[in-house]
């Protein structure tokens, strides 16, 4: 199978050229480090999930109730990792509120996150 010609860094001024197309490794790293800045400007919860209030709580919460609520309910015993608003803070639910919270592993938060967003999501017409 024939090699594909080899392609420049996509970095604006560079002149690297590499053997598969994207960035040498100069510029990875700082197209990594500007995508994330531009991801942290973006989401304004960022700052509220690093505040030392939030910690303080969430480690707290993993302390009482360190399995999977949801996981717990399919009858299995899988440790949380993540403490969940059952409301969403962009829905009006109360930030420190204890009734507000739930402990979910990993998977479990990304699945219910994703049904969130779908809900959130307009149809396209």
């Amino acid at each position: 199978m024939p090699r594909s010609a080899p392609t420049p860094c996509r970095y604006p001024g560079c002149s690297a050229v590499l053997a598969v197309p994207g960035y040498c490794e100069t510029h990875r790293s700082v197209i990594h480090r500007d995508y994330g800045q531009k991801r942290r400007g973006f989401d304004a919860e960022v700052g509220f999930y690093q505040s030392r209030d939030w910690r303080a709580v969430r480690a707290a919460h993993l302390t009482t109730h360190p399995l999977c609520v949801a996981c717990e309910a399919a009858g299995r015993v899988v440790p949380a990792k993540v403490v969940d608003h059952v409301q969403p803070v962009k829905e009006g639910g109360a930030r420190f509120d204890a009734a507000n919270l739930q402990s979910l592993c990993v998977s479990c938060h990304n699945a219910k996150t994703a049904r969130e967003s779908a809900r959130r999501r307009p149809i396209p017409r």
